[in-house]
């Protein structure tokens, strides 16, 4: 790569559509994988297992026995 010589490159703006692929693409990446982490915990917890029904009463007792 000679150093002495800069080559001028020519370049124009991106059209709409290819704002709009990398929008798509940005989303499906990006987007929807954090709304899926942020909001995969925050769902009402379900009352048949022993575990969740132990939280949800208060107790503290998590469904886990300690043996000692």
């Amino acid at each position: 790569m000679p150093f002495g010589r800069t080559a001028i490159v020519d370049v124009e703006p991106p059209s709409p559509m290819r704002y709009l692929i990398g929008a798509a693409v940005m989303m499906i990446g990006v987007v929807f994988p954090v709304g899926y982490m942020m909001f995969r915990n925050k769902r009402v917890p379900s009352y048949s297992s022993p575990v969740a029904a132990a939280t949800a009463v208060g107790s503290s007792s998590s469904g886990y026995s300690k043996h000692t």
